[in-house]
């Protein structure tokens, strides 16, 4: 049997690490003996999960064989569905998107219909690629995913979902492995991919809803049961007339500042994205909203100590939102937790995307998965 840490799938790992190695350096890294370690890279070869790629540079004697990862080709499907928009995705390991399509849909609907839709939008930009291998489909959603089950928890803004197959519905249409999670936490994880190091960081997408997700030491916080990052949902106000939350209780961050509570507030009913942000950029609603954002931001502040606060979403990208989420962070937090913290609005094209990328690759290609697949 095979030594954990000396098998294929680590040896693997190792060799993604980085862009190029050598035999003679994998030799002096790892400490396998030249038998051993030939034997996996053998494996690993026949697999077609590595390849040589010419010679490294002039060494003074034979030339030694570059050996890097076969992932040219290789692609993930990603379905990010919002509460009215599905973007959906076709990226490469590293989460950079080659394709991608926007359109509107309602969350709240059938999800084997809601699923369906978006399912034929991504075969479409699958077919549209060429010498593509899919390798997984990551599927972001408006709810608490479990980190045991992999299975979406129930969910205010998603009644009907609560049980139904989703990984085995998008499974039907291909063969591959498919992974759930929450969309601020997998828009967390494309947020901390942007900054490398950064850590802790704490990502914030606020749009329709509030979420947020916390990514320390490049690990993403899932929570005991797949709730953390739920602070939409913490109570900020025990006042008798304290507004309803979709969730049923009163008094909710989000009952106070999402963007469907402030669009309601107007007697507007919430559509996209795009037009959220169009109808409250300049609002005063807004500003006082983001203000109480902050207020509740400070606080996680106080607990976890991060480096960086990204604010991402509609709303949350727009400088009037980011200045009063940061005056309120510094004037509610300690001096000595927010004097170097970094308070920004989201660079990134699609940080779920990036986010479910990464989680479908460590998935696919952790060492247990690759040993299985060289096994068989």
């Amino acid at each position: 049997m095979t030594v954990a840490g000396t098998s294929p799938g680590w040896l693997l790992q190792l060799i993604r690490s980085r862009e190029d190695w050598t035999r003679r350096q994998l030799l002096a890294e790892t400490g396998l003996s030249r038998m051993t370690l030939f034997e996996r890279l053998d494996a690993l070869f026949r697999a077609g999960l590595v390849y040589e790629a010419g010679a490294a540079g002039p060494t003074g004697g034979r030339p030694a064989a570059l050996i890097r990862f076969a992932g040219q080709g290789r692609v993930v499907l990603v379905l990010d569905v919002d509460h009215h928009t599905g973007r959906i995705a076709v990226t490469d390991l590293a989460g950079r998107s080659l394709r991608e399509r926007e359109l509107p849909l309602d969350v709240a609907g059938p999800p084997d219909a809601v699923l369906a839709t978006v399912c034929d939008v991504g075969a479409s930009l699958l077919a549209s690629g060429a010498g593509e291998t899919l390798v997984g489909v990551g599927v972001a959603l408006p709810g608490p995913v479990s980190p045991v089950t992999g299975l979406l928890r129930p969910a205010t803004v998603m009644p009907g979902w609560d049980g139904f197959p989703i990984a085995a519905f998008v499974g039907s249409r291909w063969p591959v492995p498919v992974l759930l999670e929450n969309d601020a936490r997998a828009h967390a994880l494309g947020e901390a991919a942007e900054r490398p190091g950064t850590t802790p960081l704490l990502a914030v997408k606020y749009a329709h809803g509030i979420g947020a997700g916390l990514v320390l030491d490049g690990a993403l916080l899932s929570g005991f049961d797949g709730a953390a990052g739920d602070i939409g949902h913490i109570r900020v106000s025990g006042d008798a007339d304290a507004p309803v939350c979709r969730c049923g209780r009163t008094g909710c961050l989000a009952a106070f500042a999402s963007g469907y509570a402030l669009l309601r507030r107007r007697g507007v009913t919430p559509s996209s994205s795009d037009d959220l942000a169009e109808r409250l950029a300049t609002s005063p609603e807004l500003r006082e909203a983001a203000r109480l954002l902050g207020r509740t931001l400070a606080g996680l502040v106080a607990l976890v100590n991060p480096q960086t606060i990204v604010l991402g979403g509609a709303l949350g990208r727009l400088p009037a939102v980011v200045d009063e989420v940061r005056t309120a962070v510094r004037a509610d937090a300690l001096d000595r937790l927010t004097s170097e913290l970094e308070i920004v609005p989201s660079t990134a094209h699609h940080p779920a995307a990036a986010g479910m990328a990464a989680l479908v690759t460590g998935h696919v290609y952790a060492p247990a998965a690759v040993d299985a697949v060289v096994a068989t």
